[in-house]
C-alpha cells in the first residue's frame, strides 16, 4: 500500500532535478529575455557621432553651381586698444563657377590706391587705407567664404571632439562643438616651430545646419634666446545660397609678438550674394 501524504509531497523528477526546466517554462523565459534585450535596445540607442554628423551635413553642400557676391572690407591696423591706429576700407565683388575664381576691384578703389601710392612717394608718412585693405585678404580668405562646407571639411580631417554642450547664438538655441583640429607642420620646421594648438568651435542649429564657428590658432616658434608668437582669432557667421554654404560675415585677428615688440591687426569682411542685393534693391525702390 502506498498512499500519498499530502504533508510530504511526492518528489518528481523535475523536482529532484532543479535545472531541468519545462519547456514551457523555457520558451516563456526565453521570450521574456529577448523582450527585455529588445528594450535596452530602444532606451539605449548608439551613441551617435556629432563629427560624422557634421561631416554628412557638410558634404550636403558641393559648391558647384555659379555663386556671385558683392563685398565690403574693413581693415584696422594694430587695432583700436592700441595707439596709432590706422585704418582702411574697400569693395570688391567677387564670382565663381565653371572658370574659376574671379574677383572684381571697382575703379574708385583702383584710383584711390593709385592715389595713395602718389601720395606716400611725397610723403613716407602719408596713409593708404585702400591699399591697405586691399593687401590684407588672401585668395584663400576669399575661399573659404564662398565655400565655407569645404573649410569646415578640412578642418575635421583628423580632428577629434572636445566637447559637445547646450548653448545658443543670436538668441536661439543651438548646439556647441569644440573641436581640436589636427595640426599639420613641415618636418624641416618643427625643430625650431612648436605644433599649433588649433581650436575650433561649430554652433549648430535645431536642424543641424552650422550657423557660426570660430577657430583659434596659437603658434610659437624659439631659436637660441629669440621667441616668436602668433594667435589668430578667426570667426565666420554662415547662410545657405544655393548648393553653398558661405560666410555672410567674416572677422578676423591677429596678435604677433618677437623681440620683446608685439603688432595687431584685425578685418572684417560682409558678403552679400547677388540675388539677396538684387531683392534688397527692388525692396527699396518699393
Amino acid at each position: 500500500m502506498s498512499s500519498a501524504n499530502p504533508r510530504y509531497p511526492t518528489l518528481t523528477s523535475t523536482s529532484l532535478h532543479p535545472k531541468v526546466v519545462p519547456q514551457s517554462v523555457a520558451t516563456s523565459c526565453g521570450v521574456m529575455t529577448s523582450l527585455l534585450l529588445c528594450s535596452a535596445i530602444v532606451a539605449f540607442p548608439t551613441a551617435a557621432d556629432p563629427l560624422s554628423d557634421l561631416r554628412a551635413t557638410l558634404q550636403r553642400f558641393p559648391a558647384r553651381a555659379p555663386f556671385s557676391a558683392s563685398a565690403s572690407l574693413k581693415v584696422n591696423d594694430n587695432l583700436p586698444e592700441l595707439t596709432g591706429a590706422e585704418g582702411g576700407s574697400t569693395t570688391f565683388d567677387v564670382e565663381s563657377g565653371p572658370s574659376g575664381l574671379v574677383m572684381r576691384v571697382p575703379p574708385s578703389a583702383l584710383d584711390a590706391a593709385e592715389s595713395e601710392a602718389a601720395g606716400q612717394k611725397r610723403d613716407p608718412e602719408h596713409h593708404t587705407p585702400t591699399r591697405m585693405a586691399m593687401v590684407t585678404l588672401t585668395t584663400f580668405d576669399v575661399l573659404d567664404a564662398i565655400d565655407a562646407a569645404t573649410m569646415l571639411l578640412n578642418d575635421l580631417n583628423g580632428a577629434t571632439l572636445i566637447a559637445q554642450e547646450p548653448s545658443t547664438h543670436a538668441g536661439k538655441p543651438s548646439t556647441l562643438l569644440r573641436i581640436k583640429v589636427k595640426a599639420t607642420l613641415p618636418a624641416k620646421s618643427s625643430r625650431f616651430v612648436k605644433e599649433p594648438q588649433v581650436e575650433l568651435r561649430v554652433w549648430i542649429d535645431a536642424n543641424g545646419l552650422p550657423i557660426a564657428a570660430e577657430r583659434d590658432s596659437l603658434y610659437a616658434a624659439s631659436f637660441l634666446f629669440i621667441k616668436a608668437g602668433n594667435i589668430r582669432k578667426e570667426r565666420w557667421e554662415f547662410a545657405v545660397s544655393g548648393d553653398h554654404l558661405s560666410s555672410s560675415r567674416s572677422d578676423q585677428e591677429n596678435h604677433a609678438s618677437a623681440l620683446g615688440r608685439s603688432m595687431a591687426s584685425s578685418h572684417t569682411v560682409s558678403y552679400v550674394p547677388r540675388h539677396e542685393r538684387a531683392e534688397s534693391d527692388r525692396a527699396a525702390i518699393r
